[in-house]
Formats: C-alpha cells, sequence, structure tokens
C-alpha cells in the first residue's frame, strides 16, 4: 500500500502541476509578487490529498514558463518584428524601418507573443520595399517600392518551404523552370533581352603554320613542286629451277619403220617449260625480266620546318557595351622569313561563313559565334592557315 499511494502521490503532484501553468497562464490566478519578478509570497504549504506544492515549486514554474516566454520574444525579433515600449505598454510591427526599442522582453504579456507570432507568418500590406533589382545592382539607392506579395508553390525554388500568410507552402520551382526554358530558347536563337548585358567568354584557340609538301609523286621523270621524279630500270634473269620428272616410256607401233614401231617417252622434262633431259636434276630455263622503278626524291629541304604559331585569344571589354575583344598573336618560326604576304596586312578575321570581318591582330565582335583568323599569304605549301576562337555568352549583367 506504501508504494502504492506513493504512486499516487506522484501521478496526483504532476496533474496539478499543469493545471496551475494553465490556469495561469490563462490569467485566472494571480501570484502577487513581494520584492519584483520571480519572488513569491507564500504563508506556508498547499496540500491536496496526497500532494504538496510549496514556494519553491512555484518559482520553478515561473522561472520556466518566464524563460519561454523570453525565447520565444528573441525569436520573433530575429523574424523581424520589432517591439516598443509605448504609454499603453509592449506593442510591435514588422516594418523593417522601425527600430527595435530598448525593453525589458520577460515583461511582454502572452496574449501580445501570440498575436505577434501569428502576425509573423503573413505577409505585410502597404510597407515600402528596397526594389530587389535596385539592391542588386547600385549600393545605398533608396528607391523603395510596394513589392510585397503572397508567394505560391509556383515561386519558391523545389524542395524549399515557407510561410505566406500563414499556410506553409511546399515549392516546386515552376518560375525557375519557365525562366530556365525561356533563357534556352533565346540562346538558341542568339536573342539576349534588352535588360541585360552579356558577359562573353572566348575559348582560346592555337595552331602550327608548318611546311606541306607541294607538287605530284607523278610518273613523269622532272620536278613538281617539292619533289624530283625519276625512274630506274633493272634487267634480272630468272631461272626456272623446277625438278624435272621422268615420264613413262610407251611402244608406238608403226609397221613403216624398221622393227615395226619405236618406245616414246622414258626420260626426263620440266612440267612449266617441257624439254627432253636424260638425267635428272633442275630445270635450266632462264628468263630475262625488266622492272621500272620510280623515285620521288624531296628536294625542297623544308622537311618539318615551322613558319609561325597562331594563337587566338580573347575577353569581354567592360561587361557593359555588348562587346567582346579577340585577339590574336603571331609568333615567327624557323621558316617564318618563307612565308609570301598577300599585301600589308598579315592577319584576317572572318566569320562561319568565311565573309571578312577585319585585319589586324585585334577584333571586337558583338554576338556569340564562331570567329576565324588566318595568315594573309601566297605561300601554297601550308598545311593549317588559320586558327578558330569560339565565342560564348557564360552570363548576364543588369542594365543600370
Amino acid at each position: 500500500m506504501k508504494d502504492e499511494n506513493k504512486g499516487k502521490q506522484r501521478k496526483t503532484a504532476v496533474v496539478l502541476t499543469a493545471v496551475v501553468f494553465l490556469v495561469g497562464t490563462a490569467g485566472k490566478i494571480r501570484v502577487a509578487a513581494a520584492d519584483g519578478p520571480g519572488a513569491l509570497r507564500s504563508k506556508g504549504v498547499m496540500q491536496c490529498e496526497q500532494a504538496v506544492i510549496d514556494a519553491a515549486d512555484l518559482q520553478n514554474m515561473y522561472a520556466y514558463i518566464s524563460g519561454k516566454r523570453n525565447d520565444t520574444a528573441g525569436i520573433l525579433v530575429q523574424l523581424g518584428t520589432k517591439f516598443r515600449q509605448e504609454s499603453g505598454g509592449i506593442v510591435y510591427d514588422r516594418n523593417p524601418d522601425t527600430e527595435q526599442g530598448e525593453i525589458d522582453l520577460s515583461q511582454i504579456s502572452w496574449p501580445v507573443l501570440t498575436q505577434a507570432a501569428m502576425d509573423s507568418q503573413n505577409v505585410p500590406e502597404g510597407l515600402p520595399v528596397l526594389h530587389p533589382e535596385n539592391a542588386l545592382r547600385i549600393e545605398g539607392v533608396e528607391e523603395y517600392t510596394d513589392s510585397y506579395r503572397t508567394a505560391v508553390a509556383d515561386n519558391i525554388s523545389r524542395g524549399k518551404a515557407a510561410w505566406a500568410d500563414g499556410d506553409l507552402l511546399l515549392g516546386n520551382g515552376a518560375d525557375n523552370d519557365k525562366a530556365y526554358q525561356a533563357g534556352m530558347r533565346d540562346g538558341e536563337n542568339g536573342s539576349i533581352p534588352e535588360s541585360l548585358y552579356p558577359i562573353f567568354s572566348v575559348q582560346a584557340a592555337s595552331i602550327e603554320v608548318k611546311h606541306m609538301h607541294v607538287g605530284e609523286q607523278a610518273k613523269i621523270e622532272g620536278v613538281s613542286g617539292c619533289y624530283q621524279n625519276s625512274k630506274e630500270t633493272k634487267v634480272e634473269e630468272k631461272r626456272c629451277s623446277a625438278s624435272l620428272k621422268k615420264t613413262e616410256a610407251t611402244w608406238y607401233p608403226n609397221p613403216d619403220e624398221p622393227g615395226g614401231g619405236s618406245w616414246h617417252g622414258g626420260n626426263y622434262t620440266c612440267p612449266n617449260h617441257g624439254g627432253s633431259y636424260d638425267s635428272p636434276g633442275t630445270c635450266r630455263h632462264k628468263t630475262t625480266v625488266s622492272t621500272t622503278v620510280w623515285h620521288h626524291d624531296i628536294i625542297c629541304g623544308l622537311t618539318d620546318v615551322l613558319y609561325a604559331r597562331l594563337d587566338l585569344g580573347g575577353s569581354d571589354t567592360d561587361y557593359t557595351d555588348r562587346a567582346v575583344r579577340l585577339e590574336a598573336y603571331l609568333e615567327p618560326g624557323d621558316g617564318y622569313e618563307q612565308l609570301i604576304w598577300s599585301g600589308e596586312e598579315q592577319l584576317v578575321w572572318m566569320n562561319e561563313n568565311k565573309e571578312p570581318l577585319g585585319t589586324g591582330t585585334e577584333l571586337f565582335v558583338q554576338e556569340p559565334g564562331n570567329y576565324w583568323c588566318g595568315l594573309s599569304v601566297s605561300n601554297e605549301d601550308i598545311d593549317l592557315i588559320k586558327a578558330c576562337a569560339e565565342v560564348k555568352v557564360s552570363g548576364f549583367v543588369l542594365r543600370n
């Protein structure tokens, strides 16, 4: 029985604590403070059946409730709620231009905290808000616009959650998807919104301009480009050397011959050339064969000669003029003096359609694409004469 009563006491004490908490927070029980917050006035102990509560228990409950109230007020301040002291008590608002007052957060009543928590999940109306585009581009701008709008799932990033007027929304990122698809279409069409400046990037390129043998390795004697063509006739005597084969002797009767006939065969012969041999061995037949061999000797002396190296690169100018600067650098090689220039300009720029765009070491362009730069020479003995620099749009800058 003793152990059972102890169990009942603990259970009753817990229930009483909960009742005191609820009734106390509802304002139906007033605990008079003797010397300030947390100092309780008590004439002894309160006993209900087997549950006992004294002044220390009330002080612990009061400290617990006060701590939770302070934590709640601190969280609301972090979420943008501003508290300040007025003649009627502590009030609040969510105006970003309002300064947080120097107040004792522990003095905020629970009804005020409850209402402030509810309002913290709502979108405020009629508040001046800094325009996001101006905030992005201009430091210290003072232009304001009323741009608060209630969020919907379509304009919250996929997988992110947000409160909007008391509703918890899970974003699907639909607006980002639409903007991405629109940007892809604009990029494929080469169009850039007028409100944006493109940021260009250039894929560098480099080629080695080497000598390439020209002319023809023809079967005609004489010089053809880099080749000296000549022929050589070779005469070769070939012997059969096949093994001789013995033939069978055959009697052919002939009444007109003495003896009435004769024997044929019984000797040796070559399976390739025939003939008759009295003894075994190899065929001694000889054939004379004439063969013509052509030679194509390189006489230019420019094998593996490097005329020059052409390097292409570039960079955006200042991100505000929709232009990119392409640059070419021509580094002479050991055979540079062999180049025959067609005119004063050494380098010529052209587009993908091989249409000329300019000359010199620099070219300014305003559109993405492939741009070629080549040597303006009349040499025909060059393997690679031009290189390609690819211009891409790597980003955008918002116009002022």
